[in-house]
């Protein structure tokens, strides 16, 4: 089946032309987190989204990765925006650097925001968007163990509109759908073409991720108040899931580090620059992270003992090893 993606700017798009020209399904973006001034929905999703219904077509829906939301909270941000989604719908996320972002999501991190789609809106149709170098330059392990089919996008040297075959270079089993040209065009309007096979459509359970190696030990920071390597490392794993944070798990905290515990710390109230360069404000929000573990001391910015063993009950759960 071949069918388009579309964003806002194809606002005038007529999916009456879409289906009469032979294609049977429309992706549409409805938001993403790429954007510094926040989470965004595109001002024609639900406008797409119900023409392309109307025409009888196949619909997902995509939301853009980035570094201004954790996984999770982008998978709140996508589940609550979706318009009319019907089980067997396409939910998909667009992994790539674009406009105010400067990196990818990693393994862990597509992961978590599907996990927690599944858990909003229970089994469902997980497609992974990237460009092929993209795809290439990671892996992919725990993805593709949650069952997340690949669209791929690969237009070949001269964008030449014609399927071929992806190169993936074994960093997936194959590809469920792909993005083949950027220079489709449907009733005047420029699109992306896609071709997808028949399987791209099944509904996904998700599968048990691969098993790891032992991880971490406990931080003993729960019993002293003094943080190290291991409250740190464990720290890293935290932020690898909840902050964008990419750099080595390596107990050594940085400005990237710190610029990840700031992005996660939204969530518990820091309102101030994500700069790397933690402060008052900063660890004012790990305090507060901190009283849902059993801190019971002033949100006053002052780390102490207290402070450093509340965040360590946080970090000592298992998922953190």
């Amino acid at each position: 089946m071949t069918g388009v993606d579309v964003a806002t700017w194809q606002a005038g798009i007529d999916f009456a032309r879409v289906r009469a020209e032979g294609h049977g399904f429309v992706v549409v973006k409805t938001g993403g987190s790429q954007l510094s001034e926040g989470p965004y929905t595109g001002s024609r999703y639900r406008t797409q989204v119900t023409g392309a219904r109307a025409q009888g077509l196949r619909v997902g829906h995509y939301w853009v990765a980035g570094d201004f939301q954790a996984p999770v909270e982008a998978a709140d941000s996508f589940t609550a925006a979706l318009h009319d989604y019907r089980r067997g719908d396409v939910l998909a996320l667009d992994n790539e650097v674009l406009d105010d972002s400067t990196r990818l999501w990693t393994d862990a991190q597509v992961t978590a925001f599907f996990t927690r789609v599944h858990e909003r809106v229970g089994d469902h149709v997980p497609w992974l968007y990237m460009g092929a170098a993209d795809l290439r330059s990671g892996t992919w392990p725990r993805t593709i163990a949650f069952g997340a089919k690949l669209w791929v996008a690969s237009w070949g040297a001269n964008d030449g509109g014609y399927p071929g075959e992806p190169a993936l270079g074994g960093a997936y089993p194959t590809w469920s759908a792909h993005q083949y040209t950027s220079s489709g065009v449907v009733g005047g309007v420029r699109v992306d073409l896609n071709v997808a096979k028949p399987t791209a459509f099944d509904v996904v359970t998700p599968g048990e991720p691969p098993d790891e190696p032992p991880g971490l030990p406990k931080t003993s920071t729960e019993q002293d108040g003094v943080p190290g390597a291991v409250f740190w490392q464990r720290a890293q794993n935290w932020l690898t899931e909840e902050g964008g944070y990419t750099g080595p798990v390596d107990g050594v905290p940085g400005v990237n580090t710190y610029a990840a515990l700031q992005r996660a710390l939204r969530a518990h109230g820091y309102t101030g620059p994500v700069d790397g360069v933690p402060g008052v404000n900063t660890y004012k929000a790990w305090q507060r992270l901190a009283s849902g573990w059993d801190y019971t001391g002033p949100v006053d910015g002052v780390m102490g003992p207290n402070s450093w063993r509340g965040v360590a009950r946080f970090l000592n759960q298992d998922r953190y090893d």
